[in-house]
């Protein structure tokens, strides 16, 4: 296990998996997702679970969650490839994503999200509470995951 990914595994096993079998079902998922307050957001649970759900066995590992959050085509140790993202999600080119700019971005991408999932995800990243995420911020969230 990567250092880096030590928090994702903990995660996967005590929310998703807390039995150890390394695999959860789609069913597993939605249940749990659903039972902590994302009811409203059943069609955006299950298009993730279908995301998510690489091999079509019927069943989730934690090297497909891992996959999702290392794809392979991005060096993230790389500053560049940061600030390239950042400006892809940066509409206005104001220098912040807003609630906004993430919504395009997600539309964009095949992936809408509704005004709810935009605002919490800003939110979770959102260190001085602007409202927006700054290049800064939105670095910090790679910088996390390493």
């Amino acid at each position: 296990m990567s250092e880096g990914y030590k928090d994702y595994y903990r995660l996967f096993r005590e929310v998703f998996d807390p039995n150890g079998t390394g695999f959860v079902s789609p069913a597993e998922i939605e249940a749990t997702l659903i039972a902590n307050g994302y009811l409203d957001e059943k069609t955006a649970v299950l298009d993730l679970i279908s995301y998510l759900e690489v091999d079509r066995n019927g069943k989730i590992s934690i090297q497909e969650v891992e996959g999702l959050l290392h794809p392979d085509f991005i060096k993230l140790e790389e500053p560049n490839n940061i600030a390239d993202m950042f400006a892809n999600f940066d509409k206005d080119q104001d220098d912040k994503i807003s609630i906004e700019d993430l919504k395009k971005t997600s539309e964009e991408l095949g992936l809408p999200l509704s005004l709810k999932q935009a605002s919490l995800m800003i939110q979770a990243f959102d260190q001085d509470a602007d409202g927006k995420v700054t290049l800064k911020e939105f670095s910090s969230i790679f910088n996390e995951a390493k």
